[in-house]
């Protein structure tokens, strides 16, 4: 089972077609709110427990009563409309709270209302069924508390008020801090600047295969999203696929419509990290960096993906030469594969600029 996504016949021509479809975002806000679902259903989000049990203790009962009070908005994912249907381009959450404040004081309040029942409704009956329920949602149970509905009725501006009232207190306590000290910016960017890499050497279905998400496949003409239900939609030729990777998301991959394509939230923790590294992970990673051939090799990759065979003639070596070094820095994690037909291409992991943000700037052209 599994959300479809059907594209267009111009958009099907040619992967540059394709290419044109995708927009990557960068939005603190939506993380804010990712970690607001975690503290919601924190025994769900076993990678982020270590945090939650770090800052119970600064978690107030008025904070937890307006978790609460907002959770539709957050509970079952982050609606677009949070972030503007993703109108404008912002580089820090002051100025997405900025944009979101005018975005709801133009929308209807009424489009907002019919939106949020729409979720609930949707989610309740089909999105989260017996299956899924069992699997991706396990000891989640939905709010049926309608109040916050009752009060965008009655006066959406003072609901509205609240918001970013709670949003405020959250960040001056808790979310810049974690912001800041998880390197989540960092993160985020190093995320989208990698798959764009790709995206633009490899091609709009070998970087859907590439983002190391088991549940997203390119399957004869239409991307495949593993859920525990059945879903399809169809973009037209105007709609954008939006890709939102985040730090707080995991276990779920979140696909949500707006007015002008899809958006697709998906997990980065599984990133090799050396902050949980032990001594020893270190002394291999710089013993892995040593040699002069395997530095050569990762300067080469991070520009182009590259086979061992393609390697072999660059550095003028065997295949089995190069195979081994490869192999080396890919027990370091310092390297990946990945396949592009019948091929497999070797490729840099995160780790590098994690451990060392300037390494690649040491190689002189």
């Amino acid at each position: 089972m599994a959300i479809t996504i059907q594209f267009s016949n111009y958009a099907l021509k040619t992967d540059e077609t394709l290419t044109q479809r995708i927009q990557f975002v960068y939005s603190p806000l939506n993380e804010l709110f990712r970690s607001l679902h975690v503290l919601l259903n924190p025994r769900h989000h076993g990678t982020n427990i270590d945090w939650g049990i770090e800052i119970q203790d600064r978690l107030t009962d008025d904070f937890y009563e307006k978790l609460h009070y907002f959770q539709l908005f957050y509970e079952l994912g982050v609606s677009p409309i949070l972030l503007c249907n993703f109108r404008y381009h912002a580089t820090t959450i002051e100025e997405e709270i900025q944009n979101l404040k005018k975005f709801l004081d133009e929308l209807p309040t009424t489009q907002l209302i019919e939106h949020l029942e729409k979720v609930t409704s949707d989610r309740e009956n089909s999105f989260i069924p017996t299956l899924a329920k069992g699997l991706e949602w396990k000891d989640f149970s939905l709010n049926e508390d309608n109040q916050l509905l009752i009060d965008l009725r009655k006066n959406a501006s003072s609901v509205y008020q609240h918001l970013f009232s709670f949003i405020d207190w959250y960040r001056q306590e808790i979310f810049d801090e974690t912001w800041k000290n998880k390197g989540i910016q960092r993160k985020l960017l190093t995320e989208i600047q990698h798959q764009a890499s790709f995206l633009r050497e490899s091609g709009f279905k070998e970087m859907f295969n590439h983002l190391q998400i088991d549940r997203i496949h390119w399957q004869k003409d239409k991307l495949a999203i593993i859920k525990p239900f059945d879903q399809e939609i169809q973009l037209q030729d105007s709609d954008s696929i939006m890709l939102l990777p985040s730090y707080f998301i995991w276990p779920h991959l979140f696909v949500e419509s707006f007015n002008q394509g899809i958006a697709i939230t998906y997990d980065i923790t599984e990133q090799p990290s050396y902050y949980n590294a032990t001594p020893e992970n270190l002394i291999t990673i710089f013993k892995a960096l040593s040699d002069p051939v395997r530095l050569q090799i990762m300067n080469y990759v991070i520009d182009k993906p590259s086979t061992t065979q393609s390697l072999a003639q660059i550095l003028m070596m065997s295949n089995s030469s190069v195979s081994r070094h490869l192999q080396i820095l890919k027990e370091a994690n310092l390297l990946a594969t990945t396949k592009a037909k019948k091929f497999v291409l070797y490729e840099p992991t995160q780790l590098i600029t994690q451990l060392m943000p300037n390494f690649y700037h040491f190689f002189k052209n």
